[in-house]
């Protein structure tokens, strides 16, 4: 889903590091030294709190023992209703869809989410599969000959390995996932030296996305030369429908072919210094040409551990690793991150056993509750769902590491712990931030057309996930909330503000803002369930109807303590970056 138009507005944060640099290198060739300098300056101006190091930490004042008490028992009054509301659910005495018998001490447990339940369902055979590609390949890694040989012989059982993967999951619509592969490939060699190649790689992939939905993956039997082999290969489909898959591979798809095509027509590569080994290996061409060629391009797009669900990687990085695999994380590191998020999938499997919200809201039931527990609903669909994508992400990123490839983590940053869209979408599905902004925001201008370009990412990404009203809803949410911020954060952040910016107060004027914010981040990101109607009803029913005033105040102060302490996180960040 994650996800997604990430990163848009990077000037605007106080820690656009790496991406931000990023932008304003690439800018390198289309605007003046002076623009620059007024980048520079802009990005310096808009850090959130100017007066830092005017004020010592603030955790043990009086103040925020104050919000650590609010905080508490506002979790406390959450816990109750979660246990109230789920009370007559698990009892039998009322019903809702997808609540069903349990593993945890009797109780029923909410697997409404399909995704998940999915996921949950195909893991442990998934797991082991992976075991057993994670284990020939470092083998083969460690023992497979010479240097060259040894790459030659892990790129070809990437290959074989992942076509037998397909077949697997895809059945017979392996060809067309084939063929497309083979196509997109083709692209990139007929238009390598021209200026067309960007143009033609977006209207292919995204001709093939947007009708493989509208078709449901196309029927062999619509292909009168197969005559009765046509409903043949329709029988035997797999068990992964291949067009949802596509939105991954799609996303690889293009990575290759813009990655060829910069280094065809050697595009200058950004300023690397200082920068993390992945950002060096994303921004850096790949030292040969033949690295470029068929089998490095197969082993990329089929890789198996990424190719469900990602994390996204590009094709230098990718490359890059299989030749000089990461070195970031030891294996002690990979075997206490493997066993933490075992933990954080417990901890999830439990909680479905007392929290039933996603149930409510997949349902009608959210829509006789009282504003509060309305409220609490969202906010917990919220955190459901960044449980989830943690939990699967994290999963198949640990794989790869095992692997040798480092990846983008894509959540960086707790759900609970963002009030901009700037940083929420920075710290959600990160590498699907850092792939729009390399082949989207940049090349459709960067920080200079940004009031437009979000438009267009936040509708591809909303579109790029699927045919429905409901993302319409989500992207047009965010692009007008969005864009809000931007002009908001222009305003404030402007030299001409510096003064206002290092009074006592304005701490305060941040967090009051920021409340106001999350309030809006939650009913642009709910618009995915609830779609035009139903997230104005989420809003009518919280706020305006019986208890709602009530909702509000409570919600506010909670939310205005928590903001409180982000804040403060935020410079104790800064301060330890600048130390």
């Amino acid at each position: 889903m994650t996800d997604t138009a990430h990163q848009i507005s990077l000037r605007h944060n106080h820690q656009a590091d790496e991406e931000s640099t990023l932008e304003s290198s690439n800018s390198n060739n289309n605007e003046s030294n002076k623009d620059k300098q007024q980048q520079h300056q802009h990005q310096q101006q808009h850090h959130h709190h100017d007066n830092d190091d005017q004020h010592g930490t603030k955790w043990l004042t009086t103040e925020f023992i104050i919000y650590y008490v609010i905080i508490i028992i506002g979790y406390l009054i959450c816990i109750n209703k979660i246990l109230n509301s789920s009370r007559d659910y698990n009892d039998g005495l009322k019903n809702s869809a997808g609540i069903v018998p349990g593993w945890f001490i009797g109780r029923k447990q909410d697997l409404s989410d399909s995704q998940y339940r999915t996921w949950r369902g195909n893991f442990p055979l998934l797991s082991i599969g992976l075991s057993i590609f994670i284990a020939l390949s470092t083998i083969i890694r460690k023992y497979g000959g010479s240097s060259i040989n040894n790459i030659n012989s892990r790129l070809l059982y990437y290959i074989i390995a992942s076509l037998l993967f397909l077949l697997f999951v895809h059945g017979s619509s392996t060809i067309i996932i084939v063929a497309i592969a083979l196509s997109n490939f083709g692209i990139s060699r007929f238009f390598a030296r021209s200026s067309l190649l960007p143009l033609v790689t977006w209207a292919f992939n995204g001709f093939i996305l947007w009708t493989s939905y509208i078709y449901s993956g196309y029927q062999f039997s619509s292909l009168a030369i197969l005559g009765s082999y046509g409903p043949l290969l329709d029988s035997y489909h797999g068990s992964l429908a291949w067009e949802t898959y596509f939105k991954m591979s799609m996303l690889r798809f293009i990575s290759y072919n813009m990655d060829y095509y910069w280094m065809m027509m050697k595009r200058p590569v950004v300023d690397t210094k200082d920068k993390d080994d992945y950002f060096v290996l994303q921004e850096t061409h790949l030292a040969h040409e033949h690295q470029y060629d068929i089998t490095h391009y197969l082993a990329y797009i089929f890789y198996i551990p990424l190719y469900i669900a990602g994390p996204i990687i590009t094709f230098n990085a990718f490359v890059g690793q299989v030749y000089a695999p990461q070195r970031t994380y030891t294996l002690a590191q990979l075997v206490k991150m493997s066993i933490n998020i075992v933990l954080i999938f417990f901890a999830v499997e439990i909680g479905l056993h007392y929290s039933y919200y996603y149930s409510f809201d997949r349902s009608d039931v959210w829509m006789s509750l009282g504003g509060d527990e309305i409220a609490l609903m969202g906010y917990m669909v919220l955190n459901f769902m960044y449980l989830k994508f943690l939990i699967i992400w994290r999963v198949f990123r640990l794989f790869a590491l095992y692997d040798g490839i480092n990846t983008p983590e894509n959540m960086n940053r707790c759900v609970n712990n963002n009030y901009t869209f700037t940083g929420f979408w920075r710290s959600w599905h990160a590498s699907f931030n850092k792939w729009t902004l390399r082949y989207l925001y940049i090349p459709l201008g960067g920080n200079r057309t940004r009031h437009i370009t979000v438009w267009i990412i936040f509708f591809f990404i909303g579109l790029w996930h699927d045919l429905w009203w409901s993302w319409v809803a989500w992207a047009l949410l965010n692009c007008v909330f969005f864009t809000a911020e931007i002009g908001v954060m222009t305003y404030f952040y402007s030299p001409k503000r510096l003064p206002l910016r290092r009074t006592w107060y304005w701490r305060y004027v941040v967090a009051v803002a920021g409340t106001f914010n999350i309030y809006l981040l939650m009913i642009a990101n709910l618009a995915i369930l609830h779609g035009f109607a139903n997230s104005i009803l989420f809003i009518k029913l919280c706020f305006f109807g019986e208890g709602g005033l009530r909702t509000f105040i409570f919600s506010y102060v909670w939310l205005f303590s928590g903001i409180s302490l982000m804040i403060e996180q935020r410079e104790h960040e800064s301060r330890a970056k600048a130390n």
